[in-house]
């Protein structure tokens, strides 16, 4: 979507006025438009598509929360805020320490208000290996934490928490959107934030909006919040900043409408933006679980990450290989086929082949006389003492390669399904505040969401679930912080005030 300069307060006429003014429906512009409300605030809320939902809604609902959980207690975890902070601090060492201890300290708290929308969590335990279980456990596995060295960094517990069987993100979404609801907040649908407002002194006071052709106006008494979705959309902007997510072969997951306009808007202000080189590229190459005990190797027939870390870590070690390319290599016990194309794209983890021994399988792939037969030689001797000495990968996932038929699954990037979620954007404080190059916020502008990183900044290390995770709590906070501003701008209260749309809900 293009986007305009931002625009003086000679340049529109205010159709409308409210409070706080939040541009986009998704997980964090309706937790901010909640918590907005609920501080007493008058909310309008501006959403680009039909319906809103963003890409909560189209998400499997995973909300990555711990520090001692019902259903971690319930299970024997004993998660505490520190431990979880250490954590994130290991696998998100760019993040913001002051976030990362926010969310932990506040994650068990945002569990129950969670719990208080309607959001239904149960206390049963999935103990496997699935980029997205089926099934209606609420706690699951979703990151490395079992996996060395973050392992070692804090004590490993599972802190994904789903609200119900399969991919349910619609189903938290409509329970803030009931809340919207309840609270009386106004939403206008089918229309696009396409430029922000500005007083003499620099201040965000309103946002232009296009519906139907034509363009709008709503001055903002307190502030603006910028909830429009992140950018993998945009593809060359990733490439322009040196993002991974630009390379041929990788399919952006989110909504169409992540096409970086909030990031554009808050430039348009000078707000600082920070970390588009990363995105969160995945390609699970599990389930079945029981190919976590094969291995992958590249090119040169060389092992390069433990196969038991996170999908994202997997994948982007597998980004970084010559040529991206990559197979998994396991035998006819620990044989089976990838299920993730099979739901998300024509793209599979192809089965290349099946050989009776290593070194015909290693001339058939164009590897190194010799690597393959050395490497599966050495894991095969690490899966008998139970030790991996070259990436340390879990003595649950270690099994020798040694029952014919052995088999290779392409993981390479171009052949096998790679998608990806942005992660940078607009630099802002623990509320929410959008930042200047300087570090001082841009008055009456606050950016939630995938339009700013917060718990997620690097890709390799993202546990699914950060993202909504940050987008509600930091959403909630940003909302509340905006309708604590003073009033910066007001329509002459003799004025009256014009209709606004019909489909205004």
């Amino acid at each position: 979507m293009k986007t305009e300069a931002a625009k003086t307060l000679d340049e529109v006429t205010f159709a409308t006025t409210a409070d706080v003014v939040i541009a986009g429906l998704g997980g964090a512009g309706a937790s901010a438009a909640i918590a907005a409300a609920e501080a007493g605030a008058e909310v309008l809320v501006i959403e680009r598509t039909s319906g809103g939902g963003g890409s909560t809604a189209m998400s499997g609902g995973f909300i990555y929360l711990g520090g001692g959980t019902p259903p971690q207690k319930a299970n024997g975890f004993a998660d505490t805020p520190e431990n979880m902070a250490r954590f994130l601090k290991a696998t998100q060492p760019k993040a913001a320490v002051d976030k990362i201890e926010a969310y932990c300290e506040g994650s068990v708290g945002h569990y129950d208000w969670l719990m208080s929308l309607g959001v239904t969590f149960n206390e049963r335990y999935f103990d496997g290996k699935h980029f997205h279980p089926h099934s209606d456990e609420t706690l699951v596995w979703t990151g490395s934490e079992a996996c060395w060295p973050l392992s070692e960094a804090a004590e490993p517990f599972p802190r994904g928490h789903k609200p119900g069987g399969g991919f349910v993100g619609h189903l938290l979404f409509d329970r803030l959107l009931q809340r919207l609801h309840e609270l009386k907040v106004r939403v206008i649908y089918d229309a696009a934030v396409n430029a922000l407002v500005r007083d003499e002194a620099g201040a965000v006071v309103g946002v232009q909006y296009r519906q139907e052709g034509r363009n709008m106006a709503v001055a903002a008494r307190k502030g603006v919040v910028l909830a429009t979705g992140g950018c993998e959309w945009d593809r060359d902007l990733g490439l322009a900043h040196g993002s991974k997510a630009g390379r041929e072969g990788i399919a952006p997951l989110g909504v169409p409408t992540a096409d970086g306009s909030g990031i554009a808007l808050g430039q348009s202000m000078d707000a600082a933006i920070v970390g588009l080189d990363q995105s969160m590229i995945t390609s699970p190459f599990y389930p079945p679980a029981s190919l976590v005990k094969g291995i992958l190797v590249n090119s040169e027939g060389r092992r390069f990450v433990a196969e038991d870390v996170y999908h994202a870590w997997s994948t982007d070690a597998i980004l970084s290989q010559p040529e991206g390319k990559a197979y998994l290599i396991c035998d006819n016990v620990n044989f089976g086929r990838p299920e993730l194309g099979d739901i998300r794209s024509e793209r599979k983890h192809e089965v290349v082949d099946a050989w009776d021994n290593i070194p015909e399988m290693e001339a058939d792939l164009g590897m190194p006389e010799g690597s393959l037969v050395e490497t599966i030689g050495n894991y095969n001797r690490y899966a008998a003492t139970g030790y991996d000495e070259e990436f340390r990968k879990n003595p649950k996932w270690l099994a020798p390669i040694s029952e014919i038929p052995y088999a290779a699954i392409d993981c390479s990037v171009g052949s096998a399904y790679f998608c990806c979620i942005s992660l940078g954007g607009v630099d802002t404080d623990i509320d929410g505040r959008a930042l200047k190059a300087d570090g001082t916020p841009v008055p009456g502008l606050y950016a939630v969401g995938q339009v700013a990183p917060n718990l997620s900044v690097e890709g390799w290390g993202y546990a699914s679930g950060l993202l909504i995770g940050g987008a509600t709590f930091f959403g909630r906070r940003a909302g509340k912080a905006a309708a604590a501003e003073p009033v910066r701008h007001a329509l002459d209260p003799g004025s009256k005030y014009p209709e606004l749309p019909a489909d205004v809900a």
